[in-house]
């Protein structure tokens, strides 16, 4: 479900591997994402969603209570344009930065 890549100096990108993130799908989603930035100290996160092309609003959720963990240092990469346009109406886009790219939202930190 997660693939992780240590950047250095607590900057992780993690890349959710699945194509749909349904409802059902969100505790282990959570839980996974919490895990990883506890056991491995991130500071700094970017979520590559470049392989998802659905999500819930309950999975935006998630990355909004990432963003307060993380102080808001988290940024998305790679989000196909209708999860955009979910982020841009929830507002979510005015709290997570969003990229085209994993370098782009990389070089932002």
């Amino acid at each position: 479900m997660l693939e992780l890549i240590d950047r250095g100096k607590g900057l992780y990108i993690i890349k959710i591997v699945s194509r749909e993130i349904q409802t059902l799908d969100i505790p282990e989603l959570k839980e996974k994402l919490i895990d990883a930035v506890n056991e491995n100290q991130i500071t700094k996160l970017v979520l590559d969603l470049s392989p998802v092309s659905m999500i819930t609003s309950s999975g935006i959720g998630i990355f909004l209570s990432l963003s307060q963990l993380l102080k808001y240092r988290v940024r998305i990469a790679g989000a196909c344009p209708e999860i955009i346009n979910i982020l841009e109406l929830t507002k979510v886009s005015s709290v997570i930065k969003t990229y085209d790219t994993v370098d782009s939202a990389v070089r932002d930190f």
